[in-house]
């Protein structure tokens, strides 16, 4: 029986991660501290908040006796690398359902291959596909669902970037590291940068009243 993930698993996780001061004279001369949350440190091949969204799902999904997970999306996903990894890690197979289907006959990236060296199935789509799969996904369409069942079988389907309930809740556990706790309140700020919004949901959730949380969108 496969150990559900947690510290002790194949993948051992760095937590809680480092919070490391950021000198600069501006932000001092105006009262204001900086730390910087290295949750780039965690793991190297689940690094940052993709441990923290993808542990609990992984716990989930082992514990519910699944045994392929199936993702999506783009070409340079940092997502769909750490779902292969984590995959590869806990003895899953992992499929990785890419945006765009003029990728297919394409050498592959240095993204895409690292995924592959990992055991990941890919999948390539094409981008209207991509958008219909992942909007039946959202409104929860059995038809969708039945879809993905009938090409890979029974699988843990994680949405694109891995954000779900579980995520958030995994990303609200940084908010418990940060040393300030439980005195943060107005005036402080815990920033992040935005794909999905996951980690931010999560961050926002887990911060007492008064804090504020604040993203910054990295997509179109």
């Amino acid at each position: 029986m496969r150990r559900p993930p947690d510290t002790t698993g194949p993948i051992r996780p760095r937590l809680p991660s480092p919070v490391r001061d950021v000198a600069d004279p501006w932000l001092a001369d105006r009262g204001v501290r900086l730390r910087l949350k290295r949750d780039d440190l965690i793991h190297p091949l689940v690094p940052g908040n993709k441990w923290r969204k993808l542990g609990p799902n992984l716990r989930v999904a082992v514990e519910g006796g699944h045994t392929r997970l199936v993702t999506f999306g783009g070409a340079y996903s940092n997502h769909i690398r750490a779902v292969a990894a984590a995959g590869a890690a806990y003895g899953l197979a992992t499929v990785g359902v890419i945006r765009g289907d003029e990728l297919a006959d394409a050498p592959r990236n240095w993204s895409l291959a690292r995924a592959e060296a990992h055991g990941m199935e890919l999948a390539f789509v094409t981008r209207s596909a991509y958008r219909e799969t992942l909007r039946g996904l959202g409104e929860d369409d059995s038809g969708t669902l039945r879809a993905l069942e009938e090409r890979w079988g029974r699988a843990y389907v994680l949405p694109e970037g891995g954000t779900n309930v579980l995520a958030a809740r995994g990303a609200a556990e940084l908010v418990a590291e940060l040393p300030d706790l439980p005195v943060l309140g107005p005036g402080d700020v815990v920033c992040c940068a935005v794909g999905t919004g996951g980690t931010l949901a999560g961050i926002a959730a887990g911060l007492p009243g008064g804090a504020r949380a604040v993203g910054f969108a990295v997509l179109k």
